[in-house]
């Protein structure tokens, strides 16, 4: 099951001239971690600017099986049926089950799914 986690991203301008003198970006898990990058970044002379965005990524494995059993892999028939919707929550994948007579349709992340 995955589910939305925060993530902050720094990207990195580097001074003209310098071996791979292009914009980079980071992302990193905790508050902590991106004070420690943005520090280094001001420190640093051969940074020309840097700046920082909150962003959420959905992270973990998406279900192998419908609730049913029925696995999602293998061949065309009980392969899931696999579509994105979004959602203020940042979105989810939909999986809805081939299996013949199952019918059965899961959100992932299932968070909000009564809202769909």
């Amino acid at each position: 099951m995955s589910e939305w986690v925060r993530r902050w991203e720094i990207e990195v301008r580097w001074r003209p001239g310098l071996p791979g003198d292009r914009l980079s970006a980071r992302r990193v898990d905790t508050v902590a971690e991106l004070r420690q990058l943005v520090a280094w970044a001001r420190a640093n002379p051969d940074i020309t600017r840097h700046q920082h965005r909150t962003v959420r990524e959905l992270a973990g494995d998406p279900p192998a099986a419908c609730p049913n059993g029925h696995p999602y892999d293998g061949g065309s028939a009980t392969r899931a049926a696999r579509g994105w919707t979004t959602c203020p929550c940042g979105g989810h994948l939909i999986l809805a089950c081939r299996w013949p007579g199952c019918g059965d349709v899961s959100h992932d992340p299932p968070k909000c799914a009564e809202l769909h």
